[in-house]
């Protein structure tokens, strides 16, 4: 098989760790920035061979260093609901640095679409998303002779730290989890480690991959299997408490985030990932199952 060289971005998060790994795995050369090199995270990379330049993304002398000799992208930027043109600023010089490096496919990682609703919660979430629409057309017209936009659902990660301290304020401490979702919102869940695979896959089969954008779900969860299953797995008394609408109006103005709940939880199921792509998507059970440590620690004042 032939070897390439990658830079993976966001690499010490766990998406594109998820690549990083997956990719080294096979013997491909893994490139990414961090700013911090010695974080622990970091340091997990450069254990398992990833090359680790010090800078954050708009450094371009550290981005033009870590992409040199690159023939293959993973984009993955942070969503910045202060500054959308921030990140689409970030990742128009990525993408021109990765032209002049001589990249043939890039992977760019955006965000699932959301069904479209007449609402204040659905503007918020265009607002939320406009970027990665604006990222998505400039991937597409770039240039590179392939490119894959894959389109994650929602995280099974975002039920661990960090992200459960984001999305649920106070879940890890009472184990209640404060929600605008209903107990039947069947979630379009993704397990990182799909979202990996499917990375890898459209790597190593580009003409398969190319113009594709393809939403990313492992598994349809209902919010109540999702509170059973960690309920089973850690022991603690994990449960959901449902917003009216009048106190979702309420709760949003401190947790904005709500909005992303309040539009999906009419939503009707999704499909999984098809076998199309050749990837064996995991289950939410068989993801709590095997970062059950991380469950336990995460939840472990409940």
């Amino acid at each position: 098989m032939t070897k390439h060289n990658v830079f993976v971005c966001g690499a010490t998060g766990t998406q594109g760790g998820a690549v990083a790994r997956q990719l080294r795995a096979i013997g491909w050369e893994v490139r990414t920035t961090t700013r911090d090199a010695n974080s622990p995270a970091a340091q997990a990379l450069a254990s398992i061979g990833v090359k680790v330049h010090a800078g954050p993304w708009s450094d371009t002398a550290a981005i033009e260093s870590a992409m040199t000799g690159c023939d293959l992208f993973f984009l993955n930027l942070v969503p910045d609901m202060t500054n959308p043109n921030g990140e689409i600023q970030d990742a128009k010089n990525m993408l021109r640095i990765a032209k002049a490096a001589g990249v043939r496919h890039i992977v760019y990682n955006s965000g699932i679409h959301f069904p479209e609703q007449e609402s204040s919660a659905y503007a918020f979430i265009q607002l939320l998303y406009q970027a990665k629409a604006e990222i998505e057309k400039e991937v597409q017209a770039a240039g590179f002779p392939h490119w894959t936009i894959p389109r994650p659902g929602f995280f099974m990660s975002n039920f661990l730290v960090p992200n459960v301290h984001m999305l649920y304020p106070g879940a890890t401490e009472t184990g209640l989890f404060t929600m605008a979702f209903r107990p039947h919102t069947e979630l379009p869940m993704i397990d990182p480690e799909d979202i990996g695979a499917f990375v890898v896959a459209a790597f190593q089969n580009p003409d398969k991959f190319h113009g594709q954008a393809v939403n990313l779900i492992s598994q349809m969860v209902a919010v109540e299997t999702a509170m059973e299953t960690m309920r089973r797995a850690t022991g603690r008394n994990i449960r959901a408490q449902y917003l009216t609408d009048a106190e979702i109006a309420e709760a949003t103005a401190t947790n904005p985030l709500l909005a992303i709940q309040e539009v999906l939880r009419d939503a009707k199921g999704a499909a999984a990932l098809d076998e199309t792509w050749g990837i064996e998507t995991g289950t939410f059970e068989g993801y709590v199952e095997r970062e059950k440590k991380a469950f336990e620690e995460t939840y472990r004042s409940v």
